[in-house]
């Protein structure tokens, strides 16, 4: 469920030297999934909420997640990548 035009999707600008950059947009989409699938579900077990109910919903839930992980993320220092992939990357298989 996208949010309402006045609260535009924050998509986080890839950098090609930036290690962290893809894991940035990895965990924005996969938060976006997490979101989307809690609505739905939000949205079958309270029928009686309207879309514009729904749309605040989403617009806070994207706005803390942002908020709490991927501003840390973007401004995570370099040398730190590695460890922000082991964290965050759920694709991630030890050797």
């Amino acid at each position: 469920m996208a949010t309402d035009s006045s609260c535009p999707a924050r998509q986080p600008a890839p950098c090609s030297e930036d290690p962290t950059s893809d894991l940035v947009s990895y965990v924005h989409k996969h938060s976006r999934t997490v979101i989307d699938a809690e609505l739905r579900r939000l949205a079958r077990r309270a029928p009686s909420l309207r879309r514009s109910d729904l749309d605040v919903i989403d617009a806070a839930l994207e706005e803390l997640a942002d908020s709490l992980i991927l501003v840390r993320l973007r401004n995570a220092p370099r040398d730190t990548a590695p460890l922000l992939r082991r964290l965050f990357d759920t694709q991630w298989v030890d050797s």
